[in-house]
């Protein structure tokens, strides 16, 4: 499986949708012990995002070591979000490695998360 996951959720302060994805998201944690995450206010790491704006929130962005794997809204639904994170960790580095090409090819352009935990 290679390095742990780093998992964050791109989220405004101002959004009331987010606020309220707040809880079930921290819930998530315990069910990935071996997963950093992080809940990320996009303007307060404006900075470190760069370029980056989501069209949409709540925004799930998964990365093993500096590959990104997913990053993409998805329902508030924590089962959905559950089931995503479970398959991410599951790759081995050959799969996560065309994961992480496939959406580079589609343009995704969030920098390296780990600079914004260093935030």
């Amino acid at each position: 499986m290679g390095e742990p996951l780093f998992v964050a959720c791109l989220c405004a302060q101002w959004c009331s949708v987010c606020r309220q994805w707040r809880a079930p998201f921290d819930a998530l944690v315990a069910q990935f012990p071996a997963a950093s995450f992080l809940w990320v206010d996009v303007e307060d790491c404006a900075a470190v995002l760069g370029d980056y704006e989501p069209e949409n929130f709540p925004v799930l962005a998964v990365q093993r070591g500096a590959r990104l794997l997913y990053c993409a809204t998805l329902p508030q639904q924590p089962a959905v979000w559950q089931r995503l994170i479970a398959e991410l960790a599951a790759l081995d580095a050959a799969s996560a490695q065309q994961y992480a090409t496939r959406l580079a090819q589609g343009g995704a352009a969030l920098p390296d998360l780990r600079r914004v935990a260093a935030v």
